[in-house]
Formats: structure tokens, C-alpha cells, sequence
């Protein structure tokens, strides 16, 4: 081998082990080939509370659980039923009887959680630190429910009205928690209410994992937009969080007349424009803690 070939060699050695390497295990995506769009992860939840909705609530139309699981048939999407925690446990059992038989393989049946509903947090608010104690012991029959009716223990909540969030983490099957959309973090960060009952100790190892008391990980989540929302805005927030996001939420209320029409749209809008995996919350979760994809938000 002559001498020029020999630097020619020790050129393209030292190119590929100089290549840059992606912080925390994030992936690289298809930057080195401008014609491949990198791949995106996308997760369709409702939170499931029609069933137990008064029917004078406000703008109430009906539940339309069938036709969402119609459209998850129709575009072979894996779906996230976030079932709302309350004291008759009716969302508990009617997902046990009603959806879990045919989509048990396929989707995620997690719970949806309000603690204080729309109380500011307070830390002098004794009131509201008994209705978490309530709300508590709603939760522990509901996991009672869930057993009964034969579902998976959840491994993801959505807290509602981002209020007494940091009660959750006291939940001990408690895995991966969806914020609530547009809702501030109350536990972690400079929004931190401090004196709120809650963890004392946290460290955050990157991407939204964070270690609390008794070394459990609980790994944040966020959601990016409501199916409840008119086409416009639907389609400006999926572009706006997949420009700068591996992953994307996209919450619903299954008791919106809109939202079966709203999740064919986003899905047809997402594969004509995006290289999309359809996965669940949970396995969004996975991918998070296994570093192969990035949570940054």
C-alpha cells in the first residue's frame, strides 16, 4: 500500500470515530440523509370520564367511546384510555366491560386522576388536604376496581387541573406521569410550592426522570394538544412540538362530538407529513428511560 492510500485510510478512520455522538442517548435521527425524515413517536389518550359526567355538565354531548376506538381500527393505532378516578368507580368498571375484551393486546388502560379539582394549591388549605385524603382513598379502591374487572395495573396518570400534582408521587405503582396541557409543575423547578406535602428529596437525571424519596423514578411527561381543539390549532401545535420533540401527546375528552372526526384528521395530517410509530403513553415512557429518544420540553 503506498503512502497516500495509507493517509487516505487513517482519513476516513478518524472521520467515523470523531463522528459526533447524541447527549443522554438521544438518537441522531436522519440528519446525515436529507431525504429521511427522522422517526417521531405519537400517543392518542382521552381522558375517559363520560360515564360519570352529570348530564347538565357544562356543554355535555355524549360519549363517543365506540367511535374513537372505530378510527384506532381504521388506522391500526394503539390507543391510551385514561379512566377518571371517582367515588362510584363507574369508568373503572364500564372499561373493564366494555373496552378491555377487544383491545386488550393492543391499547394502554391507565388512570386520569383530579385531587382537589379546581382549588388553588394552598398549603394552609386544610380543606383541600382533606379532600387529597379522600380523593386518595378513592384511588385505592379504584386499583381494588381495576383488579376485579381483570385490567393491567396502570403504569401512567394524568394529574387534571396540574393541582396537588405532587400527591401523585406518593402513588406507588406510579411510573410515568402526562402533565396536565399548559399546566405549570407545582413540585419540580421554580414553580415549586414549597410546604406542599409531597417528596422532599429529588435529583433529575436528564430528559424529565427524576429520582424522589425512597430512590423511585418517576419519569414526566407532556402533552401537546386537545382533540377538543378546532383543525387549526390541532395542526400548529403537532408541528410546533415535533420540530423540537421526539414524541407527542395528544390528549382528548371522549365526551367531545368532535374528537373521533379530529383524531382521523390529525393521523391523516401526521402521516402525510411526519415518519410516525403509533405507540401508547407507557411506551413512550419506555423509550424515555431507555434513552432512545429524548424528553426535553
Amino acid at each position: 500500500m503506498n503512502r497516500i492510500s495509507t493517509i487516505a485510510l487513517l482519513t476516513v478512520a478518524l472521520a467515523a470515530c470523531c463522528a459526533p455522538l447524541p447527549l443522554f442517548g438521544c438518537p441522531a435521527g436522519g440528519e446525515d440523509d436529507p431525504g429521511t425524515k427522522p422517526k417521531k413517536y405519537v400517543a392518542f389518550s382521552t381522558d375517559k370520564e363520560a360515564y360519570f359526567m352529570p348530564r347538565d355538565f357544562e356543554h355535555f354531548q355524549g360519549e363517543y367511546t365506540r367511535q374513537i376506538t372505530e378510527v384506532c381500527q381504521k388506522y391500526n393505532v394503539p390507543f391510551t384510555w385514561l379512566i377518571v378516578v371517582d367515588e362510584e368507580h363507574i369508568e373503572v368498571r364500564t372499561s373493564a366491560a366494555k373496552l378491555f375484551p377487544d383491545r386488550r393486546d393492543i391499547d394502554e388502560f391507565s388512570l386520569h386522576v383530579h385531587f382537589k379539582w379546581f382549588i388553588v394549591d394552598d398549603p394552609d388549605d386544610f380543606e383541600s388536604f382533606k379532600m387529597v385524603e379522600r380523593r386518595m382513598q378513592w384511588l385505592a379502591d379504584a386499583k381494588s376496581e381495576i383488579e376485579k374487572g381483570g385490567l393491567p395495573m396502570p403504569r401512567s396518570f394524568r394529574y387534571g387541573g396540574g393541582d396537588s400534582n405532587d400527591s401523585l408521587y406518593y402513588i406507588e405503582d406510579l411510573i410515568f406521569l402526562s402533565d396536565e396541557f399548559g399546566i405549570k409543575n407545582f413540585l419540580f423547578g421554580p414553580d415549586r410550592l414549597n410546604g406542599v406535602i409531597g417528596i422532599t428529596r429529588y435529583e433529575h437525571k436528564g430528559d424529565n426522570v427524576w429520582v424522589i424519596d425512597g430512590g423511585r423514578e418517576i419519569t414526566l411527561l407532556s402533552t401537546c394538544v386537545y382533540l377538543d381543539e378546532d383543525e387549526k390549532t390541532i395542526y400548529s401545535a403537532i408541528d410546533q412540538r415535533l420540530r423540537s420533540a421526539d414524541y407527542a401527546i395528544i390528549g382528548s375528552h371522549d365526551y367531545r362530538e368532535a374528537v373521533p372526526e379530529h383524531m382521523a384528521m390529525a393521523i391523516e395530517y401526521l402521516n402525510a407529513n411526519y415518519n410516525i410509530e403509533y405507540v401508547t403513553i407507557d411506551r413512550i415512557g419506555e423509550l424515555v428511560r431507555s434513552r432512545e429518544i429524548c424528553n426535553d420540553w
